[in-house]
Protein backbone atom coordinates (compact mmCIF):
# COMPACT_ATOMS: atom_id res chain seq x y z
CA UNK A 1 0.00 0.00 0.00
CA UNK A 2 1.21 3.45 -0.87
CA UNK A 3 1.48 6.38 2.04
CA UNK A 4 -1.36 8.43 1.87
CA UNK A 5 -0.02 11.52 0.45
CA UNK A 6 2.42 9.44 -1.95
CA UNK A 7 -0.76 10.72 -5.03
CA UNK A 8 -0.35 14.53 -4.02
CA UNK A 9 3.53 14.91 -3.75
CA UNK A 10 3.97 12.95 -7.48
CA UNK A 11 1.53 15.48 -8.78
CA UNK A 12 3.21 18.30 -7.37
CA UNK A 13 6.59 16.94 -8.55
CA UNK A 14 4.88 16.11 -12.15
CA UNK A 15 3.86 20.29 -12.31
CA UNK A 16 7.36 21.22 -11.31
CA UNK A 17 9.03 18.90 -13.88
CA UNK A 18 6.30 20.27 -16.42
CA UNK A 19 6.95 23.87 -15.53
CA UNK A 20 10.93 23.48 -15.28
CA UNK A 21 10.66 22.04 -19.44
CA UNK A 22 10.36 26.21 -21.01
CA UNK A 23 8.63 29.42 -20.23
CA UNK A 24 5.76 29.28 -22.22
CA UNK A 25 2.81 26.17 -22.86
CA UNK A 26 4.21 25.85 -26.38
CA UNK A 27 8.02 25.29 -25.40
CA UNK A 28 7.53 23.27 -22.86
CA UNK A 29 4.67 20.79 -24.81
CA UNK A 30 7.74 21.36 -27.84
CA UNK A 31 10.42 20.03 -25.32
CA UNK A 32 8.65 17.06 -23.78
CA UNK A 33 7.55 15.68 -26.91
CA UNK A 34 11.44 16.09 -28.57
CA UNK A 35 12.26 13.99 -25.78
CA UNK A 36 9.68 11.57 -26.23
CA UNK A 37 10.36 11.24 -29.71
CA UNK A 38 13.78 9.96 -28.94
CA UNK A 39 12.72 7.30 -26.65
CA UNK A 40 12.56 3.60 -28.07
CA UNK A 41 9.20 2.75 -29.49
CA UNK A 42 8.80 0.31 -26.41
CA UNK A 43 9.37 3.06 -23.61
CA UNK A 44 6.80 5.15 -26.11
CA UNK A 45 4.25 2.32 -25.41
CA UNK A 46 3.83 2.51 -22.26
CA UNK A 47 4.46 6.15 -21.37
CA UNK A 48 1.18 6.21 -24.17
CA UNK A 49 -0.89 4.38 -21.82
CA UNK A 50 0.23 5.97 -18.59
CA UNK A 51 -0.76 9.68 -20.34
CA UNK A 52 -4.06 8.25 -21.54
CA UNK A 53 -4.84 6.98 -18.16
CA UNK A 54 -3.89 10.51 -16.44
CA UNK A 55 -5.63 12.66 -19.06
CA UNK A 56 -9.08 10.15 -18.76
CA UNK A 57 -9.09 9.65 -15.11
CA UNK A 58 -7.91 12.68 -13.59
CA UNK A 59 -10.39 15.79 -14.83
CA UNK A 60 -12.61 14.77 -12.25
CA UNK A 61 -10.74 15.06 -9.41
CA UNK A 62 -10.05 18.81 -9.99
CA UNK A 63 -13.77 19.98 -8.99
CA UNK A 64 -13.88 17.54 -6.41
CA UNK A 65 -11.04 18.43 -4.86
CA UNK A 66 -11.29 22.24 -4.85
CA UNK A 67 -14.89 21.43 -3.39
CA UNK A 68 -12.95 19.46 -0.98
CA UNK A 69 -10.69 22.54 -0.17
CA UNK A 70 -13.60 24.86 0.02
CA UNK A 71 -15.04 22.50 2.81
CA UNK A 72 -12.39 22.44 4.65
CA UNK A 73 -12.00 26.12 4.69
CA UNK A 74 -15.82 26.29 5.99
CA UNK A 75 -15.30 23.90 8.71
CA UNK A 76 -12.42 26.02 9.82
CA UNK A 77 -13.61 29.26 9.58
CA UNK A 78 -16.94 28.03 11.30
CA UNK A 79 -14.90 26.08 14.30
Amino acid sequence: MIAPNEFWLRLHQLAEAYSAEGLTPAERSANIIDQFAGMPPIAQRELLADLRHVADRCPDLYPLATAAATNSTRRRDAG
